[in-house]
């Protein structure tokens, strides 16, 4: 059954009594938790409280209500509650109050006859905003004053000059913008499959949904403040905040995918030349610091023209994309692998870790790894030529060192070349190492 609401504290709400005092009519509907901010927003109001759909109808139909305050998350029929209480008090200022991730939600039932909505905490002044109670104009307090907007802009600009590396990382460095702006003990983020915490966010204190169009696509929450409570309007701000997350982190996944793309040979799905170059120029690099090893791998189809010639260009594309998924299942993680001319590939071995750990250590006998790829190639049921083939698929290769056969990519790319060329005029289907020009 309907009963009343009774603010005034410790007394707990009872059964079939009313607040009997000046002030407008009030109609809460499941929102049992929101006692102590309803009293000081509104101590003069006379409060009913309606447990269910059923019961805030039958009360609207009996008595009138100015005002009414109806919790989102306290019924799935809210929509339809919202009606039948518009069809019952036409007059009365319909008001919801739900979590941020319910926001969506409460912004749509405002089409179905809502006046307002509260986010919870619910606060004195967006109590009084809602309900259009005049608002006395007090000082905020010391604590609640907000950093001023141009160092807002300043760290947004500072993050907009990141936004080409890993979304990943943006959503790291926006959190900790977000932690800074609010001065918040901690900050947790969370946006589609990715999620960032900086601090302690043992506890939540305020937080927000964000949005991508009319979905929630994640959140972003806010420990409390380091000396205090967050002033009115931190709510509207946080929103903001979270509307550039979601719009900051698209754009760098947007980057990335463009990265991708120019960076990826179209047809194997390998690295490109360009891809190539870059790696290793860095690794190269790091190898003259850390005085580490490298091997250039470098290695052609045997005799693929003619497989254009009698197959047809469409197969010989298919033939490269089997090579390229024959070398990746021979290769590790690290090694950086390309497609670095029409049917020519490239691998570049490297110490990926230090300290060195097994998965990452420069290969002990890269021409034993080689030799096996060679032999993965030439034993390998190439799909593309089907039962009919001529005979096995053979690659020719050569194999430069750092730094014995040079330091820099253009001296390693000459040496390998080099070694490819004397296996091919040993006979093909052959690693060739540097320096010997005999096959052995």
């Amino acid at each position: 059954m309907p009963h009343s609401l009774e603010l005034s504290p410790p007394a707990a709400p009872r059964v079939g009594t009313r607040v009997v005092s000046s002030g407008f009519r009030l109609l809460v509907v499941g929102a049992e938790r929101c006692a102590a901010a309803l009293t000081d927003a509104c101590p003069s109001a006379q409060v009913t409280r309606a447990d269910n759909d059923v019961d805030a109808v039958w009360l609207c139909g009996q008595e009138e209500f100015d005002r009414v305050l109806v919790h989102v998350a306290a019924s799935t029929t809210t929509d339809r509650l919202i009606r039948r209480l518009r069809e019952v008090s036409p007059e009365a200022r319909i008001v919801l109050f739900c979590s941020a991730n319910d926001e969506p939600r409460a912004r749509r039932l405002l089409h179905e006859g809502a006046n307002d909505y509260l986010i919870e905490p619910l606060r004195r002044a967006d109590i009084e905003a809602a309900f259009g109670l005049a608002t006395p104009q007090r000082p905020p307090a010391p604590a609640a004053v907000e950093p001023p907007i141009p160092a807002e802009l300043r760290a947004l600009v500072g993050v907009t000059a990141e936004l080409d590396r890993e979304p990943a990382d943006v959503l790291a460095l926006l959190a900790d913008l977000t932690r800074n702006a609010f001065d918040a003990i901690g900050v947790l983020v969370e946006l589609d499959t990715l999620s960032h915490v900086t601090g302690d966010v043992s506890h939540i204190a305020l937080e927000t949904a964000i949005q991508r169009g009319d979905d929630a696509v994640g959140r972003l929450a806010l420990a409390p403040r380091a000396d205090g409570g967050y002033g009115v309007g931190a709510a509207d701000r946080l929103r903001a905040y979270a509307e550039w997350v979601e719009s900051m982190v698209r754009q760098s996944r947007t980057i990335a995918h463009w990265r991708r793309l120019a960076l990826t040979d179209d047809l194997t799905r390998l690295g490109n030349r360009r891809f190539f170059n870059d790696r290793i120029d860095t690794i190269l690099a790091k190898a003259a610091e850390n005085r580490s090893r490298v091997t250039l791998f470098l290695f052609d189809v045997d005799d693929f023209k003619a497989y254009n010639d009698v197959w047809g260009h469409e197969t010989g594309d298919a033939l490269l994309r089997e090579v390229a998924e024959v070398l990746l299942r021979c290769t590790r993680h690290d090694d950086v692998v390309a497609r670095v001319g029409g049917d020519e590939f490239a691998v570049v071995f490297w110490d990926a870790e230090a300290p060195r750990r097994p998965p990452s250590d420069h290969p002990a006998d890269p021409t034993a790894l080689t030799e096996r790829i060679r032999e993965a190639v030439e034993g390998h049921d190439f799909r593309c030529l089907g039962p009919k083939a001529p005979g096995p698929v053979t690659i020719s290769g050569g194999l430069a060192f750092c730094p014995w056969d040079g330091v820099t990519r253009e001296q390693l790319l000459r040496v390998a070349d080099q070694a490819l060329l004397a296996a091919k005029r040993a006979g093909k289907n052959r690693i060739q190492l540097s320096g010997n020009p005999k096959a052995e």
